[in-house]
């Protein structure tokens, strides 16, 4: 492809001195004619036209400018001029060969890559070549539309009067040169040809010019990764040589160096390198170690972080130490989860993580979630509820009326009425299907909680049955008549009879080997019932003592004069003095080590039996406003009722108040709640009054995880 150079301006003023208009329009014709056999002529001066022409306005060509006394080229100069730019060109273009195959692109005119088909002109500017300002000013007056016409002109007359002359003397390559500066102003140009690559408009290959040892201007491509500076290579090396200590300091120089685009590019080249995940790198058994240090809601996150550390997460050993954590001990509800849930991806492969989920959904439901409306059941007429059992879904509750009820918690109908004392029922017990209660009539009785019938009657008490406490096949229990008795459930045989207690036996314990007994004298007494023997003699209480807990190392007891004591069953001695209420401890419970104690003063304490200290007052402006009658407690929370007809929730780590899970309308005014039994997804409330203001009857709550 051949490019058309045009005459500097000098060297064409020269040309048309005493030429006149009409010679000059007659030889414009002759040089388009002899120019049309090279292989693009008319396509490389239009593009030159187009470039000048954004630059000066279009308009009519003027008459030629003359100048005195400087011949112009010949039409044979003009033919030299164009052979030598063209093997100038084929040089050029065969030592790019030497680095690129035919096929990619060749080296056109102007020294950028392209392909052979294309047409399109590219410009390239060279700020080391100057022009004449004078013959810059003169050029840049000449309209654009005209210049390669008149430049053809000029070199046809200069050939007539100086065939002789060098073409390299009378066309000086400034002026060219200068007319390509114009098109573009900055040294550093992307190529335009769009055939480079169609599918990457904006990866232009870059280039730029610069001058060797002997001025001659070479290109080169600008340096990337596979392309690097020459220099590069000793620089790494010798970076590679020094100690950590001066690569340090040549990083923290290079930075202060460094524009912020350049800081910038470090940047995103080097964070990625620290975003590595090292759990997917790390063995199973080594990932699973660090993932067991993970709380178990932090877990469930990890786990939708991608399908390998779910799949780790999902580890059913993993969750199975979670579920201990918890207290979750079996997988006894997980097959009742997955029936009941139709939830996507709701059924894991972990029945242990599936266990915890349905236990954190639960508490949940007691913290949070609406209380759904309560079952009420209905019973014993206007009589008091002295006692309330509930295990599995059965709910046995005595009362005064001397009648024992048994209940469905599922559909709260009352199955069953077991008749049969003859007095108020004062205390109770069940295990599985077996219902033991004691009344003032003096005697015990055995029932089938799923018959109803009678199956013992045990006789031998001579007072009212105030306590008793069942232990796998035996039962032991406590009477007014001061002694406590242990029997056979299964055959109703008395097997021992404890006498030492110098007043009414108020409160027992049992774990089938030591009974402890707590009595209005004042003593608490710790018991070999095998042997019969008294073993200890807890002294110690100023009043009577309504309330034991016994976990086979500590007795605890709580009295009437406002203290609750912590002994060493052991040795007998008493090990702490728990002060704080103000009245009578009317319930306590015992799990690890923790006490929960209610009060007649209306507060709940937290206590660690091993130090003596409290832990939490539950109270504040949120407290009972009555009497504590009872309280269950578990890991997570404390259940409490009152005299002032509420059920509170609360915070056993915090102490915080949650909410209230019943309030009777009654409260305040006669409503009380009197006994409450709780398991992990139901609450049992006896509810009634003293006055009449309140139905006696059963609510039963449901915080379990609903069907679906």
């Amino acid at each position: 492809m051949l490019l058309l150079k045009p005459v500097p301006q000098q060297t064409w003023q020269q040309g048309v001195k005493g030429k006149d208009h009409g010679s000059y329009d007659t030889v414009m014709s002759e040089p388009s004619s002899s120019l049309s056999t090279s292989s693009s002529p008319s396509t490389s001066l239009s593009s030159s036209s187009k470039t000048i022409e954004g630059d000066k306005p279009s308009g009519s060509s003027p008459s030629p400018v003359e100048a005195e006394g400087v011949p112009g080229p010949s039409n044979a100069e003009i033919s030299c001029l164009l052979s030598k730019a063209d093997s100038e060109e084929f040089d050029e273009t065969e030592e790019a060969g030497e680095e690129t195959s035919e096929e990619e692109s060749e080296i056109s005119e102007n020294g950028l890559f392209c392909d052979p088909d294309c047409e399109e002109e590219v410009a390239v500017d060279d700020d080391s070549l100057t022009t004449d300002p004078d013959v810059q000013k003169s050029i840049d007056n000449l309209p654009s539309d005209d210049m390669y016409r008149h430049v053809v002109a000029i070199n046809v007359t200069a050939e007539e009067q100086h065939p002789n002359d060098d073409v390299s003397n009378s066309i000086p390559l400034t002026l060219f040169q200068s007319v390509r500066k114009r098109k573009s102003e900055t040294q550093f140009i992307s190529l335009p040809c769009k055939k480079i690559n169609p599918e990457d408009k904006t990866n232009h290959i870059m280039i730029t010019k610069k001058l060797d040892d002997k001025g001659k201007h070479v290109r080169f491509v600008i340096p990337t990764r596979a392309n690097p500076p020459p220099e590069m290579n000793n620089w790494l090396i010798q970076f590679q040589k020094w100690t950590n200590a001066e690569r340090m300091v040549a990083i923290d120089e290079l930075i202060e160096c460094c524009e912020p685009t350049q800081v910038r590019h470090m940047m995103q080249v080097i964070e990625p390198q620290f975003q590595r995940d090292f759990i997917s790198l790390l063995p199973k058994e080594l990932a699973l170690s660090v993932l067991a240090f993970l709380e178990p809601r932090d877990l469930l996150r990890a786990a939708q972080t991608c399908r390998n550390w779910r799949f780790l997460a999902d580890d059913n050993l993993l969750w199975k130490e979670k579920c201990r954590s918890e207290g979750i001990e079996d997988l006894k509800d997980v097959s009742f989860t997955k029936r009941k849930s139709n939830r996507s991806n709701s059924i894991c492969s972990s029945p242990w993580k599936q266990a915890y989920m349905r236990q954190y959904s639960i508490k949940m439901n007691w913290r949070t979630k609406p209380i759904r409306p309560p079952k009420v059941l209905k019973g014993h007429d206007e009589h008091v509820i002295t006692c309330l059992q509930f295990s599995g879904n059965r709910i046995v509750s005595g009362s005064d009326d001397n009648t024992l009820k048994v209940w469905s918690a599922v559909t709260g109908k009352c199955l069953r009425t077991l008749m049969g004392h003859t007095g108020g029922v004062w205390s109770s017990q069940m295990a599985g299907t077996t219902v033991i209660s004691g009344s003032t009539d003096r005697t015990l009785k055995v029932w089938n909680a799923d018959t109803g019938q009678c199956i013992h009657t045990l006789y031998g008490h001579t007072s009212t049955v105030r306590c008793m406490h069942l232990h796998g096949n035996k039962v032991v229990s406590g009477s007014r008549d001061a002694t406590l008795r242990v029997w056979q459930v299964d055959t109703g045989e008395c097997l021992h009879v404890l006498v030492g207690h110098l007043a009414a036996v108020r409160c027992v314990q049992y774990d089938g080997k030591l009974v402890v007994s707590g009595a209005y004298d004042y003593m608490v007494k710790v018991w070999n019932p095998e042997r019969e023997e008294c073993l200890h003699t807890l002294q110690g209480h100023t009043n009577r003592v309504y309330s034991l807990q016994f976990d086979g190392v500590h007795v605890v007891s709580g009295s009437l004069d406002t203290s609750i004591r912590v002994w060493e069953v052991e040795t007998g001695a008493c090990r702490h003095t728990l002060m704080g209420h103000q009245s009578l401890t009317s319930g306590m419970e015992l799990r690890n080590n923790i006490l929960v104690s209610g009060n007649a003063d209306s507060t709940v304490k937290v206590w660690d039996i091993v130090n003596g200290h409290c832990l939490q007052t539950l109270s504040g402006p949120n407290k009972h406003q009555s009497a504590v009658t009872c309280l269950q407690f578990n890991s997570h929370f404390v259940i409490t009722s009152s005299d002032d007809g509420t059920v509170k929730l609360w915070d056993v780590k915090t102490g915080d108040f949650i909410r209230n899970l019943v309030a009777l309308e009654s409260g305040g005014s006669g409503g009380v709640v009197w006994r409450i039994r709780a398991s992990d997804t139901k609450l049992v409330c006896a509810v009634g009054s003293r006055n009449g203001t309140e139905e006696t009857k059963l609510l039963v709550l449901d915080f379990d995880v609903e069907a679906k």
